[in-house]
């Protein structure tokens, strides 16, 4: 009995044994794919993302005065207005995601992303821990040096079958728009019609959520986009409509609201706006352009509550403003020259209760003209891509206080370690990154309302030339004229320093360029550079800075050095 079940125990140990030789022996499984895509289950498929965005950046005269001393806007390693701005260092944009799809009617995306400026104290991601040094020279104090990871894209969309329709649903990079004036990351629900050379889509997209700031039920910003397309080959006509519905009824913050950005305003105010916008893009043999306008209209209504003394309660104010927007570019082979064209009209009386200031929403930062358009390649420039100039001689020690019926037209106070204080908006001036129109400039010149459709108009002319002198080489260069168009409310707001003087309407020049090479399909290196010099109104401005605060007394500024800024970017993308 023992001997027989020794046999049957070694017969199972060989039966084992020669299984296992077998299947080793067997042919592995090929991964199926899908062009960037592999087969991870039955009819699903997987797409890894990655990007590794390292850039090194130096600035010089950011605000056009040598006197004045340079400072980074913030000391938060994570804040993309030092990134992009005034900075002299290291700083990267790190993202890791992955691309889902089932068959042809589900995806799903998923990217999440880290940026910090960089040095070997912040590589060790030391969490919760603050700037060392205490309070800077500039007497602000430490900031939180966690840099953070979030969902910078996190979205999913269905196709339903045998349908013309689809649906998204997250948050996309996307633009409604062929110019980009309405564009953004935030989140929505949207619904997509393609009905062969003709599609139309409708959203509702959310701004500012009232749970964010503290409030109750009806105190949001949400708005809604509207869109239909007719292809035309090489043409493309398409009518958009996006209805801003902002409401603020928190608790006060003055009437300099926006010291790092956030649409904030007054207690109770509130804004009706409609924006509509028809435009063409197409080709004439070489020749390729862009030609669309807008149009805004609406009702707005100033705060009720924490408002200066004399300041009327609720006012109520209408919206009327238009903007016109354009592109040509000759393809000529090595060389394409390009011209542009920006025009928004600007409110000329702030005592009235007519905003014709142009900004294409309520709010300052829902444009994504050079991310997602024709007008991409202008990236870098700080005149138009990036973080505007900051301020003219920062506007260092000048009133942040005004009677009614005097309003400050730039916003909010920064105090100084030497007792003095700087207008708002010293790290950006006239305009938001990615948004050409001056929607900071004049934001609270219009009584018991912060709003950027009280500014002062916008007048931009680019020219350039684009230049392919080799496979994976790309030069362009530009030079771009930035004006307002009416100097008004900043003459109101600065009349007894002004004296009387006129103050003219050129802000400044700007020169500037890239060198692109493409190493790869995956990996790029660009040298990018901008000089800027102040124009007649941005140098009336400077005079009313104090480029010496520790002296009694005020010593003016002039604004008449060159702004420097320079770039060297290192990209790998997955």
């Amino acid at each position: 009995m023992k001997r027989r079940l020794a046999q049957i125990t070694l017969m199972g140990v060989l039966v084992l044994a020669v299984a296992s030789i077998a299947a080793a022996q067997q042919e592995p499984q090929p991964v199926v794919r899908l062009g960037n895509y592999i087969e991870v289950g039955n009819d699903v498929w997987m797409h890894i993302l990655a990007t590794g965005d390292f850039r090194y950046r130096t600035v010089e005269n950011y605000d056009f005065e040598r006197r004045v001393r340079d400072r980074t806007p913030s000391r938060n390693p994570s804040d993309s207005t030092t990134q992009e701005g005034e900075l002299d260092g290291l700083w990267s944009l790190l993202r890791f995601g992955v691309d889902f799809r089932y068959q042809k009617s589900l995806t799903l995306q998923l990217v999440g992303e880290q940026r910090s400026i960089l040095d070997g104290n912040m590589t060790d991601d030391r969490s919760n821990s603050t700037n060392p040094g205490g309070v800077d020279v500039f007497g602000r104090a430490g900031s939180t040096e966690n840099p953070g990871y979030h969902f910078k894209y996190a979205w999913m969309e269905y196709k339903f079958t045998g349908t013309p329709l689809r649906m998204r649903v997250g948050f996309d990079l996307w633009r409604q728009d062929q110019a980009g004036l309405i564009g953004d990351n935030d989140p929505r629900f949207a619904v997509f019609g393609e009905f062969g050379d003709f599609d139309v889509m409708a959203a509702a997209v959310i701004q500012y959520e009232s749970q964010r700031l503290g409030l109750t039920n009806d105190n949001d910003l949400i708005y809604y986009t509207f869109s239909a397309g007719y292809n035309w080959k090489p043409h493309r006509f398409q009518f958009d409509v996006t209805y801003m519905r902002d409401r603020f009824a928190g608790a006060d913050r003055g009437s300099f609201a926006l010291s790092t950005g956030d649409q904030a305003g007054f207690p109770g105010q509130k804004t009706d706006s409609v924006i509509i916008m028809p435009s063409w893009t197409g080709s004439f043999g070489p020749i390729r352009g862009l030609l669309e306008g807008a149009f805004v209209t609406g009702n707005a209504q100033g705060g009720t509550t924490g408002l200066p003394v004399g300041v009327p309660v609720g006012r109520k104010y209408s919206i009327l403003a238009g903007a016109v927007v354009g592109i040509v570019e000759a393809d000529l082979g090595v060389v394409r020259p390009y011209v542009m064209g920006i025009y928004g009209s600007g409110d000329g009386d702030p005592t009235d209760k007519k905003l014709h200031g142009f900004n294409p929403t309520s709010w300052n930062e829902i444009t994504l003209m050079t991310n997602t358009s024709s007008f991409s390649f202008l990236e870098t420039s700080q005149a138009l891509g990036m973080r505007d100039y900051s301020c003219p001689a920062r506007f260092q020690g000048t009133r942040t206080t005004a009677p009614a019926g005097n309003p400050l037209a730039v916003g909010t106070a920064v105090t100084t370690a030497a007792g003095g204080s700087t207008a708002s908006g010293f790290s950006q001036c006239g305009h938001s990154v990615g948004n050409p129109f001056n929607n900071r400039l004049a934001n609270t010149s219009s009584l018991g309302i912060f709003t950027p459709y009280s500014n002062p108009g916008t007048l931009m002319v680019p020219v350039g030339l684009k230049v392919f002198p080799l496979k994976g080489h790309e030069i362009t260069g530009w030079y771009i004229w930035r004006q307002m168009l009416d100097s008004h409310s900043l003459r109101i707001a600065f009349a007894p320093e002004l004296a009387g003087r006129r103050l003219r309407t050129g802000e400044y020049h700007e020169v500037g360029g890239f060198w692109l090479l493409t190493l790869n399909p995956n990996f790029d290196i660009r040298v990018a550079g901008n000089l800027a010099y102040a124009a007649e109104g941005y140098q009336g401005l400077a005079k009313l800075a104090d480029c010496d605060l520790t002296t009694a007394g005020s010593q003016s500024c002039s604004d008449k050095n060159i702004a420097l800024t320079g770039e060297a970017r290192f990209r790998a993308r997955f």
